[in-house]
């Protein structure tokens, strides 16, 4: 029947054709690679016995677009193809229950027939399961699929040329990534990293530099911040002051003073919280707030360490971990 509206509604008695042969006919001459088989319009002539017309052309071609309609919006969407249209009808039947000879409610018949391409069509294909298990028992969940699969390949095989836009093959999504921002685990690993960049020597260059104040002598020190003290409101200095500064230190003896003062830099900066921020927004909320920091993974902070709002030292190198 779906070879009939194919073939622009002529019948053709259906016959079989053994490996290697070609052509449409039971005598067809043999070849290592069969050439493509034309139907529709390049029906044989004459017409083998017991062809005949069923429909007429018009019919035909009315009967394959309302197949085409069911496979683009209707039941038989499993049935679609890349690069080539198709058409055809699912079809979900009950079966007779042997023993109670009614219909049965548990046994059926999934079924889905379809032709391919649509408007010029080369291969009918008719898909028949019997009493099919699972879920879902209906032609367009279990046939239709199993005929997308074949045509494909016959059409490609065949080299059938495409009659519709080839997409890229689909893939099935994948599975999203189990994502835990508290694992211990890692955490403890963030913590690691921490501790071991913020204990190297003061000289690494994975150190970041830590701001310090430059050794000064005790004398010329004081003698500084006395002239500082000292200066006025708009800026002038007094006499005082000045002669303080440019007066040398009084030596007792005459080895040089090596007394030095270190002053180190007290103030502590609040580590901001940059959990769930991508790493240009990381950089810039570290940098905002004076600290540098160390990245590991890529994507979004899902740990960091120390923890939000901790109080740190200036120049101390935070660790945040990032993934997708």
């Amino acid at each position: 029947m779906v070879s009939t509206i194919a073939n622009g509604g002529v019948y053709l008695p259906p016959h079989v054709l053994m490996p290697g042969q070609v052509g449409n006919g039971p005598h067809a001459d043999t070849a290592m690679h069969p050439e493509p088989l034309k139907l529709g319009e390049d029906l044989p002539d004459p017409l083998p016995p017991g062809a005949h017309r069923v429909i007429s052309t018009m019919t035909a071609a009315q009967m394959r677009k309302m197949m085409e309609g069911v496979v683009l919006f209707g039941t038989g969407k499993p049935a679609q193809l890349n690069g080539y249209s198709s058409g055809g009808k699912t079809g979900t039947a009950q079966k007779i229950d042997p023993a109670t000879h009614v219909y049965s409610k548990t046994m059926h018949i999934a079924s889905f027939a379809g032709i391919a391409p649509v408007n010029n069509p080369v291969i009918a294909v008719a898909v028949v399961i019997d009493d099919p298990k699972g879920a879902s028992y209906y032609g367009n969940a279990v046939s239709a699929p199993v005929f997308a699969e074949v045509a494909q390949q016959v059409l490609e095989y065949l080299g059938v040329p495409h009659d519709i836009e080839v997409h890229a093959p689909r893939t099935k999504a994948l599975p999203a990534p189990n994502i835990v921002e508290d694992d211990d685990h890692r955490q403890g690993d963030v913590n690691a990293v921490f501790s071991a960049i913020n204990d190297l020597p003061s000289d690494d260059p994975l150190r970041a530099p830590t701001p310090q104040a430059a050794a000064q002598p005790a004398t010329l020190q004081a003698s500084t911040q006395n002239a500082t003290a000292a200066q006025n409101s708009s800026g002038q200095t007094s006499k005082a002051a000045t002669q303080a500064v440019q007066k040398p230190p009084t030596q007792p003896s005459s080895q040089p003073v090596t007394a030095t003062v270190a002053v180190s830099d007290k103030k502590q900066l609040k580590v901001p919280s940059l959990v769930g921020l991508p790493v240009r927004k990381v950089i810039e909320q570290a940098y905002a707030a004076g600290l540098d920091v160390h990245i590991t993974g890529n994507g979004i902070v899902r740990e960091q360490a120390p923890a939000a709002g901790t109080m740190v030292a200036a120049g101390t190198r935070i660790v945040v971990h990032c993934a997708p």
